[in-house]
This record gives C-alpha cells, sequence and structure tokens, in this order.
C-alpha cells in the first residue's frame, strides 16, 4: 500500500463518519450551540469543508478555491474570503442556514477534488514549500506534503466537535 492508498482509507472513513454523525438531525439539532461562545454542528461542518478546499486549493494545487469558482459562496450566503477564522460567537449564531443537503454537496466536491489530487499528484511535488504565506504563519515552511498531512489533522478536529455536540444533543 501506498500514501495514496493510505490517505485515500483516511478521506473515505471520515467522511462515513461524518455522515453518520449528521444523519437524522434536525434543522435546530444541527444549529444547536452548547454555550454562548461555542459554535454548532452547521458551522463545523462548512468550516471543515472551507478548510479542506483551502489547504488543497491554494496549499497544493495553486489554483482558484472551490468554494469562488463553484459559486458556492453566493449559494450560501456567506462571503468569498470568510473560512471562519476568528469568527465570533455572534457571527456564527448568524450564519445563514444552510440545508444539511447544500453543506454536504459542498464537502463531497471538495472531497472529489481532494481525492482526485491525491490520485494524480507527482510525488516529487510533495517536498515542494507550499506556495500560500497564510499557513507559512500557523505550519512554517509547510510543503505541500505537509498541507495533505494537515488536510486529516484539521478536519478530524471539527468531527469530533460534531460528535461532541450531536452527544449533548442526543446522549451516547
Amino acid at each position: 500500500m501506498d500514501f495514496r492508498e493510505i490517505l485515500k482509507l483516511q478521506f473515505d472513513e471520515y467522511e462515513s463518519e461524518t455522515e453518520r454523525l449528521v444523519d437524522g438531525l434536525t434543522d435546530e439539532e444541527r444549529r444547536f450551540m452548547p454555550s454562548e461562545e461555542s459554535h454548532h454542528i452547521d458551522f463545523a461542518l462548512w468550516h471543515a469543508a472551507r478548510a479542506e478546499d483551502i489547504l488543497l486549493n491554494l496549499g497544493v494545487r495553486e489554483e482558484e478555491q472551490l468554494w469562488v469558482r463553484g459559486g458556492w459562496s453566493e449559494k450560501f450566503g456567506i462571503p468569498a474570503a470568510d473560512v471562519g477564522v476568528g469568527y465570533t460567537a455572534q457571527q456564527v449564531k448568524d450564519m445563514p442556514a444552510t440545508s444539511l443537503d447544500d453543506l454536504l454537496a459542498y464537502y463531497k466536491a471538495v472531497r472529489e477534488e481532494t481525492l482526485e489530487c491525491v490520485r494524480t499528484i507527482d510525488p516529487d511535488e510533495l517536498d515542494e514549500r507550499c506556495p500560500f504565506e497564510m499557513l507559512h504563519n500557523q505550519l512554517p515552511g509547510v510543503t505541500k506534503g505537509g498541507v495533505l498531512a494537515h488536510m486529516i489533522v484539521e478536519p478530524v478536529q471539527h468531527l469530533g466537535q460534531i460528535g461532541y455536540i450531536r452527544g449533548i444533543i442526543r446522549g451516547m
């Protein structure tokens, strides 16, 4: 098994677990905030997809984000530059309501591009420095391979948040 197969297995497991955790939740449950200074499931799912889109397209592929070129920003009614980083609790609360189908469609469209990149990337590119400067503040000197690795870490944190919030709402 090579790195491509391992990454695909990780991304596939993340996707199936995400679908399991949001399955059957009502709109109200998806917007439940455990405290005044926390966020809700819709935000966590949207932010995870946005982060993957940015990491993939700006950090690895050096292309415009799907969020912009696919018209998702307009569809969701959220500015193209927004990713959720630095949002206040009020901004999270005021995030436009989006159907679960639309949230999952954006997430899956990003994931499709991620898997295509994993299938086709030249292994020699993995050692190249990531061109996206914002990432160098968070991950100094990060390579494209490092960005791909972070694309597992970042969304899994948000998956844990989704599971935690669901657990508060529905129990174990």
